[in-house]
């Protein structure tokens, strides 16, 4: 799934590790990632500034951003 995809008007992203949280407009999070950007790309490029992105961690420690909008649609299947 790529991001013009997204079937929210608004994306929320968070990380489950660290607390960080943070709200686009579509529109405005399409210009910052690019439309076609992969969904899972697009993570890496908000979450590019996370001390916990850039590796070097243990796995339970890393980054763990992600959309939790999407997730309870999932959980909604």
């Amino acid at each position: 799934m790529r991001v013009w995809d997204y079937p929210f008007d608004t994306v929320r992203i968070d990380c489950e590790t660290c607390g960080r949280f943070g709200k686009y407009s579509k529109k405005q999070f399409l210009e910052l990632v690019g439309a076609g950007t992969p969904l899972p790309a697009a993570l890496r490029i908000i979450a590019k500034d996370c001390p916990r992105e850039q590796g070097g961690l243990a796995l339970h420690d890393r980054c763990g951003v992600g959309y939790p909008d999407m997730s309870k649609l999932i959980d909604e299947i």
